[in-house]
């Protein structure tokens, strides 16, 4: 052995070895191999799809931490995803970068267009969403009481409201004008004989033409709805009023 060579320093030995990648190196590695993984894991925690409708992303998401609208286009930002819609349909669902901190590279949407059925489907759950939405609102059980002897009650006959309704200008028609309280806001309490045994405060109590259409139990009388509940009424009105014209437009009415 060379005596010379058994006495040189271990880092000289080891001088031509690869150096060892520094710590932003690392970090941008990492961050490429985990990119695909995060992006799988944002789009496992949503369960929106494309052709979801604007109502099913609130009902399953909740509102929006920010929202963007122009024209018939909608961008929705959620802490974990941004969803994209066009005509309140769900066109494609990404995951929203971090702030200072890079984001996965998005998948992007398929460059083929929905075929006529894909729409038709589409607009159906759109159309049905906000249907089931109008519903909810417009028949909240009213408040009412146990009738008791010392009650003043003005008695509403065998029935709340005649037969039939017509049918509301989806695109046009304001609720809040149509909105009656005159029939029971001048009597404490309200009753027929489909509810004998209570009654109801007639200040609580409402009639409106404009949302007859959508009673869909007529043995009780209808809540007084707030201001809210009738503009969001409106706003559902008009997404049904574009569903229907969408469906005459492709065929499906």
């Amino acid at each position: 052995m060379d005596k010379d060579a058994s006495l040189d320093p271990p880092d000289s030995r080891l001088a031509s070895r690869a150096p060892t990648p520094g710590p932003r190196r690392l970090a941008g590695a990492l961050a490429r191999r985990l990119s695909p993984l995060l992006l799988l894991m944002a789009s496992a925690a949503s369960a929106l799809q494309v052709g979801d409708s604007y109502e099913s992303v609130l009902k399953e998401k909740g509102p929006p931490a920010s929202q963007m609208q122009a024209g018939a286009r909608r961008l929705l930002n959620y802490p974990e995803v941004t969803v994209r819609l066009e005509n309140d349909v769900v066109v494609s669902v990404g995951a929203a970068a971090k702030p200072g901190v890079p984001g996965p590279t998005p998948i992007p949407a398929p460059a083929r267009p929905l075929t006529a059925a894909e729409q038709i489907a589409a607009v159906k759950r759109a159309l049905q969403a906000a249907t089931e939405r109008v519903k909810e609102i417009v028949n909240q059980p009213p408040p009412s009481v146990p009738i008791t002897p010392a009650m003043k009650v003005a008695w509403y006959g065998d029935a709340w409201f005649h037969p039939g309704a017509a049918t509301p200008d989806f695109d046009n028609v304001d609720v809040r004008k149509t909105q009656d309280l005159s029939n029971y806001s001048r009597y404490e309490y309200v009753s027929s004989n489909m509810t004998r045994t209570v009654a109801y405060p007639g200040g609580e109590l409402e009639f409106n033409s404009m949302t007859k259409f959508f009673y869909t139990d007529r043995s009780v009388p209808k809540k007084k709805l707030s201001e809210a509940e009738m503009l969001e009424i409106n706003r559902l009105y008009r997404v049904i009023g574009r569903c229907q014209a969408d469906l005459g437009r492709l065929g499906a009415q």
